[in-house]
This record gives C-alpha cells, sequence and structure tokens, in this order.
C-alpha cells in the first residue's frame, strides 16, 4: 500500500484528546548554560549537519558496517552532503505521513545510516523521536507506543530472524493515535514485501526513493514552546523498571549537546573550538536505539564535523576491521563486547595507531581483569565509565587509580555535572545513598505509565533527578555506585527483574526463586536466578528455566546466564529479603569451589 492510500485507511483514526504537555527548563536555568557554553541558542544537530554539508560536503559524516552484504559490499560511507539531503528527504517523507513539529515518531531498527537520517529528520522537522531497544520485543514496543502516543513507528520487516512487520500491525489495532506503520525491508528482493502484507508504507519507495525535499514539507501546525528549538524535547528514551514499568526520558537537543561535550571542557558562545576535535572519528558497538550510540555516533561527530560509526551486526572481528579501517579516535561498547574483542585481537591484531580512548559500561560496570587487559590489547587508554538514560555518560574512571581497579570506585562525574554522594561535604564513605543527578545533560523530564503529565526535572526538587542506584563518596573525590536501580540489571539491555522472578515462581521445580546482577568477567553484568528448588533431588537445570522463560515471553538479551541452587534465601529480621548479600555472596563464588549458605 502506498503512503496516500494508508493515509486515506486511517483518515478517520482519531488523536488524543490533548496534545502531549512538553517540560521546559526555566528562563534562569538556560540562561546559565548558555553563559558556561554548555547549551546552545537556535541550533541543533541539524543546524551542525547543515553546517558541515556546506563546509566539507563530501567529508564522511558516517560509515556502515553491513554485516548481511556480499564481500566488497559491506561499507557504506555517508558523505555530509549525502546525509543532508536525505535528511530532508525524510523530514519530508514524516510530513507527508502528517508528521507535525511534537509529534513523536517512534522506530525499532537496526544500526543503519538510515536510524541515524531518520533521528536527525525528527530533528530537522521539530518532530519528537521515540527509538525502542530490540531487547524490549513485541510487549515492550506496544507499551512504548501507548505511553509516547506515536503517531508514526518505523520497524525492519524482519531482523536477524526476528519479524518485525506483523506483530507491529498486530499492535496497531489497539493504538488509534497511530496514524502510519512503515516497513523497512532487510530481507533479499525475492520475498514479498512485508509492507505490502501487512498493509504498512514502504520505506524504500515513501523514504528513499521520493525526492520530498524538492517542496516544503513544513506543514500547518500548533506552535510550540518555548521559542527556541534548542529547548523543545526531540528525544523520548524508553526506559523499562520495577513490574515490567515502562517510562519516557525527555531530552532536548541542550541537554543531548551538552551530553556530547562531556568528554571535553564546554566552549563558550563565540570561543572557537580546538583543532585536535574537527577530524574525530567515533564508534558505538551498542544499539543506535540507545541514547549512548545516539550521543557518540550522531550527536558528537556533527558537532565537531567528524564522523560516526555504525556495525548492524554485532562480531567481534568486524568491529575490529572498522576501528582499523576508519582509523577511529574513540570506541564504546559494553563490558561482554569488549570481552570478545580482547580474544580475538590476541588471535588476530590488527593496528590501530589512531586509537586514543576506549570506553567501557554505561549501566553496568566492567571487570577489573577486563580493564587491566584491554590497553596492552587495544593500544590505547581505557576507562569505566557509569551512565544512564536521564544524563547519558554521568562517571568517567581517572585509569590510574587502585580504587578503581579494585572496583571501589567508578571515577570522576563528567565536567558540569552535580552528583549527590559529592554535593553533601559531610557524606562519609561508609554510607550510601540514592544517586541523584543534576547538570545541563541532565534530562528535561520524565513521562510515566500513570498517565499524568511529565514530571519536569527543574518543576521541583531543584533540578536534582533520582536514577535509582544507591552510591557513595569513593575518599578520592569520586563517586562509587554500589548498586544498580533495582529491577533493572544488564548489560546494554536492561533486563526486568520483577517480571523474570515473577515468571520463574510459575515453574513447578521452582519453591522460591529471585534474580540476582553479578559480574561476569566475560560477559559484564548479566542476570543470575538464585532458586530454592521445590524438590531437593529433582532441582530444575538452568536450560529448562531459560526455556520456561522464552515460553512466558523474556526476550533472550534478559535470560539469565547463570544459576545457583539454594536451601534458602537470606533475610533480614523483619523479613524482607537481602539483595545485597546475595550479590556479594555471588561475586565470592568460584567454580569448582564448595557452595556456602548466602
Amino acid at each position: 500500500m502506498n503512503a496516500c492510500g494508508a493515509a486515506r485507511s486511517k483518515a478517520a483514526a482519531p488523536r488524543p484528546e490533548a496534545d502531549v504537555v512538553l517540560p521546559a527548563p526555566a528562563d534562569e536555568v538556560a540562561r546559565a548554560y548558555r553563559v558556561q557554553g554548555w547549551w546552545r541558542s537556535g541550533e541543533t544537530f541539524a543546524t551542525d549537519l547543515r553546517r558541515g554539508a556546506a563546509r566539507h560536503p563530501r567529508r564522511a559524516a558516517l560509515v556502515q558496517h553491513h554485516a548481511l552484504a556480499p564481500e566488497g559490499r559491506r561499507l557504506t560511507v555517508l558523505s555530509y552532503g549525502r546525509l543532508d539531503l536525505y535528511v530532508d528527504r525524510f523530514a519530508g517523507a514524516l510530513a507527508a505521513l502528517g508528521v507535525r513539529p511534537g509529534d513523536p515518531v517512534a522506530y525499532q531498527l537496526p544500526s543503519r545510516w538510515e536510524t541515524a537520517a531518520l533521528f536527525l529528520a525528527c530533528v530537522r522537522l521539530g518532530a519528537v523521536a521515540v527509538p525502542v531497544l530490540p531487547g524490549f520485543g513485541v510487549r515492550g514496543l506496544g507499551q512504548v507506543l501507548a505511553l509516547s502516543q506515536a503517531r508514526v513507528c518505523v520497524v525492519p520487516d524482519v531482523w536477524e530472524g526476528v519479524p518485525y512487520a506483523g506483530p507491529l500491525a498486530a499492535l496497531a489495532a489497539e493504538l488509534p493515535w497511530l496514524r502510519h506503520r512503515v516497513v523497512l525491508a532487510t530481507t533479499p528482493a525475492d520475498v514479498p514485501a512485508a509492507a505490502s502484507r501487512t498493509g504498512a508504507v514502504d520505506f524504500g519507495p515513501h523514504f528513499l526513493r521520493t525526492p520530498h525535499e524538492r517542496g516544503p514539507y513544513r506543514p500547518a501546525g500548533r506552535r510550540l514552546g518555548p521559542c527556541d528549538p534548542a529547548d523543545r524535547v526531540c528525544l523520548q528514551v524508553a526506559v523499562r523498571g520495577p513490574g515490567d514499568a515502562c517510562s519516557l526520558v525527555l531530552h532536548s537537543a541542550n541537554t543531548l549537546y551538552a551530553g556530547c561535550r562531556a568528554l571535553t571542557a564546554p566552549v563558550p558562545p563565540g570561543a572557537a573550538r580546538p583543532d585536535e576535535e574537527s577530524h574525530r572519528v567515533s564508534y558505538s558497538a551498542l544499539p543506535l536505539t540507545s541514547l549512548a550510540s545516539i550521543l557518540f555516533t550522531v550527536c558528537r561527530p556533527l558537532t565537531v564535523g567528524g564522523t560516526g560509526v555504525l556495525q548492524d551486526v554485532w562480531a567481534p572481528g568486524s568491529c575490529l576491521d572498522l576501528l582499523a579501517g576508519t582509523g577511529a579516535g574513540h570506541a564504546y561498547a559494553a563490558p561482554a563486547q569488549w570481552a570478545e574483542v580482547d580474544a580475538e585481537q590476541r588471535c588476530a591484531p590488527r593496528p590501530l595507531p589512531r586509537l586514543r580512548l576506549v570506553l567501557s559500561g554505561g549501566r553496568t560496570s566492567t571487570p577489573p581483569e577486563l580493564l587491566a587487559a584491554l590497553p596492552q590489547t587495544l593500544g590505547a587508554p581505557v576507562r569505566g565509565v557509569w551512565g544512564a538514560p536521564e544524563l547519558g555518560l554521568g562517571i568517567v574512571a581517572r585509569g590510574d587509580i587502585p580504587a578503581e581497579r579494585a572496583g571501589r570506585s567508578d571515577g570522576m562525574p563528567v565536567p558540569g555535572l552535580e552528583v549527590s554522594a559529592l554535593a553533601d561535604r559531610a557524606a562519609r564513605t561508609d554510607g550510601e545513598d540514592r544517586l541523584r543527578v543534576r547538570g545541563p545533560s541532565v534530562c528535561l523530564g520524565v513521562r510515566r505509565e500513570d498517565g499524568g503529565a511529565p514530571e519536569a526535572t527543574w518543576g521541583r526538587a531543584g533540578g536534582w533527578v533520582d536514577v535509582g542506584d544507591l552510591a557513595r563518596p569513593d575518599g578520592l573525590g569520586g563517586v562509587h555506585v554500589t548498586a544498580r536501580a533495582h529491577g533493572r540489571t544488564g548489560a546494554f539491555f536492561l533486563v526486568p527483574v520483577d517480571r523474570l522472578e515473577a515468571a520463574l515462581h510459575t515453574h513447578p521445580g521452582v519453591r522460591e526463586a529471585v534474580v540476582v546482577p553479578w559480574t561476569d568477567a566475560e560477559a559484564g553484568e548479566r542476570p543470575c536466578a538464585v532458586v530454592v528448588p521445590a524438590a531437593e533431588d529433582v532441582p530444575p537445570a538452568l536450560p529448562d528455566l531459560r526455556a520456561h522463560l522464552t515460553a512466558h515471553g523474556i526476550p533472550d538479551a534478559a535470560l539469565p546466564n547463570r544459576l545457583e541452587l539454594v536451601g534458602s534465601l537470606p533475610r533480614d529480621d523483619h523479613g524482607r529479603l537481602r539483595r545485597d548479600g546475595l550479590r556479594g555472596w555471588l561475586e565470592r563464588l568460584r567454580p569448582g569451589r564448595p557452595r556456602s549458605t548466602p
């Protein structure tokens, strides 16, 4: 079905009764951050792209590796000029589907150049991008579409064996505000198009091959406040929390810009940028629907005239080939991915002379052994990092502190960021508290499933946002994140702990069960199922439990990779489960050693 036909078939679909109320920063806050150089006036990443296309149209803006393409045709290089044209074209394609400034546009796509261009098209049009991680699955996608009230959703037909077009069509019946489903073909040309089978808009003809950029594409619509486009919400990041609840973290172009500058000093208005910034090449192995990759491979390169490097299917060998072939200076990945890269580089070394900085972590910690091994293997400094959807990159290891190597410190807050653990000078290193953050990169607000208006960051608590983790001062001027948010654990996909535990309790061989994060030396932070068997003589096995969880709709990325059987679970005097005690017990256990009572 073409776009016009799809539009006619949904002409009667109602919009929500009221448009989403978008939170705005207070005037005094915005003014202060602009003076300090963290925020800009009237400029977004679409402005950076346009400027780059005018100054250096032939310079590479994006390099993408296509894992499924024939040998010799796996790299796509998109210049600044070409990317700028496609962003205009995609913005026109969205406008032709009725997308207006402020409308949410959801997408669950692989790490391809089209995904980056779609995000930038939303920014240029004034729409709100709503990326969805692949690990969310069908149920999670439905939650995000309902909470965001997205007008358009873009998915692949099939990706890595998982169908997307059909499940999205089934969800659409319950989402009257979803006016258009768009399907990006990733299967061979001789396979019947999923777009036509499911009545969706075909991404190829409508977005790629129709020259929408030749005509005006800004439809008449509501006037959004505030006036400065850099202060409007342009991105909603989906987060899964306890009880499988979903929330949306709301970012503006300016909060993202501050996040881009997290590794460097801010640039005050009118000041010249350092020359060494101009040709940075940045690679990220995380999905392009994650905040980390959006910042690292799209936003930050555009602000310095650099290049973002994308990889649509993870493979450590391809990662090293990309780092070597593109001359990447910065690289970011999850600990589990760096462990695979470390092993691959030892077997088949690639020269990486331009690699200057390797970042490992995010919402998970990096094993000290891996932090020690990577600098020798890759020939570049390696820093463990902590971050969250509410702010992007937040804490970076200093790299030469024994406490960091021993896992007793996560490092220093990035410039401009305040962390509650350090805000109270009277805080002691033997006490931990909820980790709260405040600064120019912190989100403008959070929208929750209760149906109310977004909670504006600067409308309460003086701009402090609670990210749910626990932290304490490390005694050296830095921060030690002691525990991750309850109900959220895992590598670059957050694991729905409450949902996992509820499904485990339905297994006939399980009397009690709890899911606890543990640090795998190869895979980073992963979920472990600690189970009290229903019958000691016939305990459940890990493959059996994983199959049971899969049957209950748990995505593969969230399945536990470790099982520990115990006679009872540790509880305090009030009967509450001692999760922290369990985690410490797990970290002390080693293969082949007798199991003690937790």
